[in-house]
Parts: structure tokens; C-alpha cells; sequence
């Protein structure tokens, strides 16, 4: 921008320079979040478009209306797409609007209004094609505007019609569908959606940044404590060429450890092998994730450490210390503010006064000051163990290094945590949250395929995962890596025949957009992940049929348990309406065999919808939705 001036004068700009300067402005903008050294160069872009000073272009728009949206400066947005909207396609085209619509959809405009935007952008730029078959099979429509559509659809809640987009999007570009797309569903859906949607990104060769899979790995153990689950995340996220961090090895670390049953004692004839099992594997994860290059860190053996507080199992806590000790690594506050905090989570008296002692010892020889937390895990330990006076002794002794208003925090800290500990009892490990069933050789087998991937050190063949599994259980069906519990109480992990695999693809080449449509990627060709382009679409629409399913199911859980809170809180007072016979068939009926009227139900179903497609009826695809959801390959069983 410093010769921007002077360049801008001498008319010498072309349209692609200002359309990489606005990029550069926002990619900047995005790494630094510096408001201040980016907007006054976005308005002065901005004020030349109105004066014509400099040419247009419309991805020059695009990334202006964008970093706007960014920096939450929306009345300069809105009043900058104002004027877009009055011009030609020098400055203003369909993926513009697409930029519009997600800044629009930011500040909570309503859907009904988005959607005419939708519209809007499809009459006036989508050529030659009749705005109804656009808005049906996505002919003529860039990503950038299904983005936008997609982004205003899921920030309203339609997740029917979001996924309409996202199968349009994922058929018309089936490799090319940007990263940004699949984040939006993985942020906006539930754990069970967003797991699908990411391993659907990985297996086109476009992976989300590692920031997405981080609370991903969370959420996944938090819903289903399945560690295989989230091995599969990161397989597939490195074998799709992502770059795994510490963060996603330690998140392993704490399923694989978490995982570990816990009505088994000590002196159980399974506790020990089963005990040094997990920590063989652990130590495994270690190592591989080391020779990609994420090197070793204290987090990881803090992690150990705090999982053997959590989970009660002092020899977790011991080998964690040891085992950082022997790595070469050194403790750091962190390390024994963890080691206090777990003392406190297992109430255990006599491990108290030794590990404040560490923390003394290791806050002198770090030479670093006293630090608020190191007061509040003791009192949390004092309090767990009973053991009040002790942290009363150790102020005294301390209390001319502190502050004064440190030490009037740290009392009111005390005090509110005597009030917590007398009201909610302390868990026990009885009431910790029940995990999957585990099952050593299936984990085993599961960080044994990790490994190879990890050595590998190229982008992995997703092909392999569309068969059989391999004798060692390293290769997976498609629906086995998308299954997420293999002990689901709702169905799950249906592998499909070869005859119902036929009569899918009979049904989705009745409904599959002609090929003049589906020609953004060459057919024939190979992704970098091993599929062919037409096998890949085929692949993501089936991915789709159990998206929309597992959103339907998600949908009437949620209504299921407003309606038990609902009669919990009125005393059981209210009487649950009478049901008929035969309960509600909630879906996925295609693979109960079984049920020949189903069967063909669904059948008869998509014939109306391939009919209506025919004639050209406006609702088809709506109705199309609907009925893919009981469609789906291998979702529950």
C-alpha cells in the first residue's frame, strides 16, 4: 500500500492487482487481527471503487466485503454493498453475493431475505441456464455463492435445505469443495454430523486446518468416550496430508487412558496387562507422532497426570512423572500445579504435603514468582483432603512474599471453595460418565493403522477403506470409519451388499444431474486420495443420505428430551399422548430387508421425486431431501 498511491495515479493497476491487493489486505487482516493497520487501507480501496479510480473486479469485492465481515464493521459493509449492488460485473457477481449473504447472515438477517439474495444472484448471473434448474443441480453456480447459502441456512437452522447446498457443492466439485464449507458444518451440526463431514473433507484431499480438528477430538469424547473414533479423526486427517499438533496427541492420550474400565481394581488378574497395555499404546502415539515432527512436551505427560487424578489411579500419576523424567523433559509449573490438582481430585492425604513441596522446589529452581494458581490448586487439595490447616500453615509461612491483596484473594478463593465442597458431594468414579466398551485388539490394530500412516509420510490411499478389512483390521469399510459407536443402542455399522450396493447407484443415477452439468471435474480422473471423481461423488452422496439422517435423528432426540424435562419438572403431571400400534419408523428403512413394504415405499418416494425432477416442478429437490434421509449406506443397524 505505500506505492499503492502513486501507482493508482499513474493508471498503471490492472483489475488482478487489485484483486490480489484486497486478498493480501484480508489474508493479512486474518493472521494478525489487527484492525487498525488493515481498515484505513480496505476503506481507501473502497472510496477509489465509487470514484472509478481504480478498475473493479469482483473478487476484489469479495475479500473487501469479507474482511469487513472479520473485523465486524457492518454498517461500512452494508453500505459498500449498497453500491455493489447497482453495478456491472466488473465489480459484482455471483460469488459477490455470495460474500453478501454470509456477511449478511453474521448479523442475524433474517432467512426469508437471504434466500431472495439467493435468488437474485441466480437470475441475474446464472447465464444461460434456466434459474430453476441452477437453483436444483447447481449449473453455472460458483462455490462461493453455495457458501454463502450454506452459511445463512445453518446459522437459521434449516439443515435440510443446508445440506441441499452442501450435496450440490460436493457433487459439482467433488475434490474442490473448499475446506471453509466442510468448517461450516462441523462447527454449526452436532458431534455426530461433524465427525461425517470431516471425514468426508479428508477423504477428498481437502482437510480442515488442525484448529478444527482440536475441539472436533473433544467433542467427539465428550459424546461418545469411543478413543477409536478419534483415532480415525486423526488418521484420516494426516493421511489427507494435515499436520497433526500436541494438542491432538494429547487429546488421544486422554481417550485411550480415559477408556480404561473403571470397575477394575488392582488386584483384578486383567488390571496389569491391560494397564501396561494402555501405556504401551500411549507411549506408541508418542513416538509416532515424534517422527512427524510434533516434538515431545510436558502437555503430553501432564495429561497422564492429570488423568490419574481424574480416574483415581495414583500409579497413572507416578508413571506419568517418571515417564516425563525419562523422556529427557523437565517439570514445569504446570507439571506440578497438575500433580496438586490431582492429589485433589483423589482426596489423597498423603501425597499432599510432598507435592507442594515439589512446587516449591521447582518454582526456586525455575526462579519464576509465585504464580495465583500454585494457591489455588493447594486449596483445592487442602480442601479435597480435609486438610484446611494445612493451607493455613503454609500462608503464614509465605504470606510476606505475597501481596496484600493477593492474600485477601486467596482466602475469598478458600472460603468459596469450603461453601462448594459442603453443598456438591465429590464424584466418585461410579458416577463418571460411562465409556465404550474397550476393546484392546481393535485399539490396538486402530494405532497400528495411525502408525503406518504416520510413517508413510504421503497422503494415504482412501480406497483401501472401501472394501474388506484386512486381516489385521488396519483397512476399513467406508461405513465401519464412518461409524462412530460399534455399540450404538440406535442402529449403526451396517456394511452393504453388493446388491444393495447396486440398487443405491440405481437410484442415484435416476437423480443424478446430466453430465454436461457434473463436467467441473473431468470424470476419469483421480483425486489425490486415491478416488476416482465419479466413484467420489457417488461416495459423498451416499455420505449426504446418512447426514440427512443422522439430522433427522438428532432432531426428534432433542424434541424426545424437551419433552421428558418438560414432564419431569410438571411432577409427571402431563400425560404423554397415546401412540398407535406400530411405532413411528424414524428413517434408514432401505437396510431392514426385512420390511418389504418400506422397501418399496421408498421406492415408489423416489420415483415421484425423479418425476418431478422430469417435469421440472420447483419442489423437487426439496422433496428429494426428504426421502434420501431414509436412504443411507451402512448408518445403523
Amino acid at each position: 500500500m505505500s506505492s499503492y498511491a502513486q501507482l493508482s495515479e499513474r493508471e498503471v493497476l490492472t483489475e488482478n492487482d487489485i484483486s490480489n491487493l484486497a486478498r493480501q489486505l484480508h489474508a493479512r487482516f486474518r493472521m494478525d487481527r489487527e484492525k487498525k493497520d488493515i481498515l484505513p487501507h480496505v476503506i481507501t480501496l473502497i472510496e477509489d471503487f465509487k470514484k472509478k479510480a481504480i478498475p473493479g473486479h469482483p473478487l476484489a469485492s469479495v475479500h473487501l466485503l469479507s474482511c469487513l465481515k472479520d473485523m465486524e464493521e457492518f454498517t461500512l459493509s452494508n453500505e459498500f454493498w449498497e453500491w455493489l449492488t447497482t453495478q456491472d460485473e466488473n465489480f459484482c457477481d455471483a460469488r459477490t453475493y455470495g460474500a453478501a449473504i454470509e456477511c449478511f447472515s453474521y448479523q442475524g438477517v433474517s432467512l426469508s431475505e437471504l434466500e431472495a439474495m439467493w435468488s437474485e444472484a441466480l437470475e441475474r448471473f446464472s447465464g444461460t441456464t434456466v434459474t430453476s434448474v441452477a437453483k436444483n443441480t447447481g449449473r453455472g453456480v460458483p462455490v462461493m455463492l453455495l457458501q454463502g447459502i450454506i452459511t445463512a441456512r445453518l446459522f437459521h437452522g434449516d439443515w435440510r435445505a443446508a445440506y441441499e447446498a452442501f450435496d450440490i457443492c460436493t457433487r459439482l466439485y467433488p475434490s474442490l469443495t473448499p475446506a471453509r464449507i466442510y468448517e461450516l458444518f462441523i462447527y454449526e451440526r452436532p458431534v455426530r454430523e461433524a465427525y461425517i463431514v470431516f471425514l468426508m473433507a479428508c477423504r477428498a484431499g481437502t482437510p480442515p486446518k488442525p484448529g478444527v480438528l482440536t475441539p472436533l477430538l473433544k467433542e467427539t469424547w465428550m459424546e461418545t468416550h469411543d478413543v477409536r473414533a478419534m483415532i480415525r479423526l486423526v488418521y484420516a486427517f494426516v493421511g489427507a496430508g494435515g499436520t497433526p499438533n500436541a494438542i491432538h496427541l494429547n487429546s488421544l492420550i486422554g481417550g485411550i487412558l480415559g477408556s480404561f474400565p473403571p470397575e477394575l481394581k488392582p488386584t483384578d488378574a486383567e488390571y496389569e496387562p491391560l494397564y501396561h497395555g494402555m501405556l504401551g499404546l500411549v507411549r506408541a502415539l508418542i513416538t509416532v507422532f515424534n517422527r512427524m515432527g510434533v516434538p515431545l512436551s510436558t502437555g503430553s505427560f501432564n495429561t497422564i497426570i492429570s488423568l490419574g487424578g481424574k480416574l483415581r489411579r495414583q500409579e497413572l500419576i507416578h508413571s506419568g512423572l517418571k515417564e516425563l523424567i525419562d523422556a529427557g523433559l523437565s517439570p514445569t509449573m504446570v507439571t506440578y500445579r497438575t500433580l496438586l490438582n490431582a492429589v485433589g481430585d483423589m482426596a489423597d492425604v498423603m501425597l499432599l504435603e510432598e507435592s507442594w513441596s515439589m512446587l516449591k522446589t521447582g518454582r526456586e529452581q525455575l526462579r519464576v514468582p509465585w504464580d495465583f494458581n500454585d494457591w489455588k490448586a493447594l486449596i483445592r487439595a487442602c480442601v479435597a483432603t480435609g486438610r484446611v490447616d494445612f493451607f493455613e500453615g503454609q500462608l503464614a509461612v509465605h504470606s510476606h512474599e505475597l501481596s496484600e491483596i493477593f492474600v485477601r484473594n486467596i482466602i475469598a478463593v478458600l472460603q468459596r471453595a469450603i461453601i462448594t465442597s459442603t453443598a456438591t458431594p465429590t464424584p466418585t468414579p461410579e458416577t463418571a460418565p460411562s465409556t465404550t466398551p474397550l476393546d484392546k485388539q481393535a485399539l490396538i490394530a486402530e494405532v497400528k493403522t495411525l502408525t503406518e500412516i504416520f510413517s508413510s509420510r504421503r497422503i494415504a490411499d482412501f480406497t483401501r477403506a472401501s472394501g474388506s478389512s484386512s486381516s489385521d483390521g488396519s483397512s476399513l469399510s467406508n461405513d465401519d470409519l464412518f461409524s462412530l459407536l460399534p455399540s450404538d443402542t440406535t442402529p449403526s455399522g451396517v456394511t452393504l451388499t453388493a446388491a444393495q450396493e447396486a440398487e443405491l447407484h440405481e437410484i442415484y443415477v435416476s437423480i443424478a444431474p446430466p453430465p454436461s452439468v457434473l463436467d467441473t471435474e473431468t470424470a476419469g480422473t483421480k483425486t489425490s486420495t486415491g478416488y476416482d471423481i465419479d466413484k467420489l461423488r457417488f461416495e459423498n452422496w451416499k455420505a449426504v443420505n446418512r447426514l440427512l439422517f443422522e439430522a433427522e435423528w438428532w432432531e426428534r432426540e432433542q424434541e424426545r428430551r424437551k419433552v421428558e424435562a418438560t414432564r419431569a419438572a410438571s411432577g409427571d403431571s402431563i400425560v404423554q399422548e397415546k401412540k398407535g400400534k406400530k411405532e413411528e419408523n424414524v428413517g434408514y428403512e432401505f437396510v431392514f430387508w426385512n420390511e418389504e413394504r418400506a422397501k418399496k415405499r421408498i421406492f415408489m418416494d423416489m420415483q415421484t421425486v425423479v418425476e418431478g425432477m422430469r417435469k421440472g416442478e420447483p419442489d423437487w429437490r426439496s422433496r428429494e431431501m426428504e426421502v434420501r434421509g431414509r436412504l443411507g449406506v451402512g448408518i445403523r443397524a
